[in-house]
């Protein structure tokens, strides 16, 4: 069992190397085009929201960033 537990950590790891390494190739190949970095992380954020908390909770958090884009100072919120 630890052996499965070990390599499925090691799996996640390598998974997101790549997939970090894809997010710097992406800001590199578009460095000049702020909305296109912008709008590609809100939809990696609304997907690691979605696999993560389910669409009800991410509904919730993505009402919760919309209702303060106005107010100045940053709350932190935890969503159990």
């Amino acid at each position: 069992v630890t052996a499965n537990k070990n390599e499925k950590k090691y799996r996640q790891m390598a998974s997101s190397q790549t997939i970090l390494d894809d997010v710097f190739r992406f800001a590199e190949k578009y460095k000049y085009d702020p909305m296109a970095i912008s709008a590609s992380l809100m939809v990696v954020a609304k997907t690691i929201y979605l696999n993560r908390l389910g669409p009800e909770q991410t509904q919730l958090m993505i009402h919760l960033f919309a209702d303060n884009l106005e107010q100045p100072h940053i709350e932190k919120v935890t969503i159990h």
